[in-house]
């Protein structure tokens, strides 16, 4: 009886290692992008987020072993544009295969923002691609990936219904303290997003700056001032008490708090839900 309980540990140990060598590798750069291929993959991906939760993307360099992680992989996701570091790693890895999954989605207005994620529309478009690029690295799983990517682009869908019922609001303004991370979401949505332009959220304000900011609340009667996650609140908590206006997250969703960690579908409900608050009347 030991003796066929020990083979049957062995074989199970050794078809558990064959799942997991079976697995596509993949390697996504921030935590959409990571979210979006744990989705479509499901059990057949392992997949490594390269930005850790609650570090700015944008500032972000791979370190050696970061670069090791990256060259064992089969496939490399990236949103592109936030990525500085990607085509250094692509000079160096010329066989991996590599997805810019916000290829052609960037442009908004004559201007390029990288946020593209942020408009379930476009994340939408995300998802497909990295689909497509499953299904040409692993075709025996095609059929898995497709069904894993139509359920996902049916809550993504959902969600996207949720949001366009804001256009039909009569008050669509909202202010970010760091307002680029939303353009594609208030253009795809018709809303209108203000801001004061070149006052950074992680700088003092001057006076002049932060007066212009308390006008511009006020004059459009706005219930909350915006900051986001990885940016600091002082400048929101400061203008929230000239105000009376409350200061309040809007999540970019591109470098995950500890504090705030939950699905991209939750996250952004939940920044609909902060909208809705700021605009009903």
């Amino acid at each position: 009886m030991q003796k066929f309980l020990c083979l049957l540990a062995t074989i199970c140990f050794l078809c558990w290692g064959t799942n997991v060598q079976a697995q596509l590798k993949v390697v996504a750069s921030i935590f959409p992008m990571a979210e979006f291929c744990r989705t479509v993959g499901g059990d057949l991906v392992q997949v490594k987020q390269m930005v850790p939760d609650g570090t700015e993307p944008h500032d972000y360099e791979p370190s050696p072993k970061d670069l090791a992680e990256i060259n064992q992989a089969q496939i490399l996701v990236y949103n592109g544009l936030i990525e500085t570091w990607v085509q250094s790693v692509l000079q160096t890895s010329p066989n991996l295969y590599s997805v810019e999954a916000g290829k052609s989605l960037f442009l908004i207005d004559g201007k390029t923002d990288p946020h593209v994620w942020i408009s379930p529309k476009l994340a939408m478009q995300q998802v497909t691609k990295i689909s497509k690029a499953f299904i040409k690295a692993d075709p025996a799983h095609k059929q898995e990936y497709t069904a894993n990517t139509q359920k996902y682009l049916a809550d993504l869908a959902q969600l996207d219904k949720e949001f366009a019922q804001l256009q039909h609001l009569s008050n669509r303004h909202f202010f970010a303290t760091n307002h680029s991370a939303f353009a594609h979401l208030a253009k795809d949505y018709n809303l209108t997003m203000l801001a004061v332009m070149g006052l950074s959220p992680e700088a003092e304000p001057t006076p002049g700056d932060l007066q212009k900011v308390i006008q511009t609340i006020q004059k459009n009667n706005l219930r909350y001032i915006f900051f986001e996650t990885l940016a600091s609140p002082k400048l929101a908590e400061l203008v929230a008490q000239e105000t009376g206006a409350q200061a309040a997250v809007l999540d970019p969703i591109e470098g995950v708090t500890a504090e705030r960690k939950a699905s991209y579908l939750d996250l952004q409900k939940q920044n609909l839900a902060a909208l809705q608050k700021e605009f009903a009347q």
